[in-house]
């Protein structure tokens, strides 16, 4: 393998119990109070302590869902994906279709589905602006605080290799910090394998979210 391409956490070695405890702890504390939080650590760590964190979150009563975006490249990939959890979360129903988000609206009319969510979604609005990803997108991120606020709890998303957002288009993530930093009942954690560029994007003044959320370090 090419020297230049070697993987920025090859050699990690795994951190002490005590430490990963403390990690996870923190993880739980600052999420549950309502701070959203970012850090790089590869992919499957990443799956390992989001199923750790949030199952002590559930049990403390809060709304959970993890978002993965290993494979999103579009604004309508990340539409069909942010939907696809809020209406799983809220219905129960899994899984929803993926192939579109055509398929996954006309979907919303059936009838199991369409009495669960009425009171939460306008399906018919959902079809008027289907040819518009980004409003579509608008929508699902307002249902991430509308289904919390309904019941008066915390939803927590954890959100799995956030920085290909960065890659979709460039007002993307002022879009979405335009939505996130109103939330009252959403907190996140914003989880990528690649240091450099979650670092730019909570770091660097010029980046849409910037101090959006505390910078952690992965014990070492």
């Amino acid at each position: 393998m090419d020297d230049d391409m070697t993987n920025p956490h090859e050699g990690i070695a795994p951190p002490q119990p005590a430490e990963y405890d403390r990690f996870v702890r923190e993880l739980e504390e600052r999420l549950y109070n309502g701070c959203s939080v970012t850090f790089a650590v590869p992919h499957h760590m990443s799956t390992l302590l989001a199923r750790g964190v949030l199952s002590r979150l559930e049990t403390r009563g809060c709304y959970t869902a993890e978002i993965d975006l290993s494979d999103v490249s579009t604004i309508e990939g990340l539409t069909i994906r942010l939907l696809q959890t809020v209406l799983q979360l809220h219905t129960g129903i899994n899984p929803l279709p993926n192939s579109s988000l055509s398929n996954l609206i006309e979907s919303l009319s059936r009838p199991d589905i369409r009495a669960n969510i009425q009171d939460v979604v306008d399906v018919p609005y959902l079809r008027s602006v289907k040819e518009s990803p980004l409003e579509l997108l608008d929508e699902a991120v307002s249902l991430l605080q509308r289904i919390p606020e309904q019941s008066d709890r915390r939803l927590v998303v954890w959100f799995h290799e956030f920085q290909m957002n960065e890659q979709i288009d460039d007002l993307l993530l002022k879009r979405l910090r335009a939505h996130f930093q109103h939330q009252t009942h959403v907190s996140y954690a914003f989880v990528g394998s690649d240091p450099d560029v979650m670092r730019m994007l909570f770091a660097d003044q010029s980046q849409a979210f910037y101090r959006f959320a505390v910078m952690l370090q992965y014990p070492e």
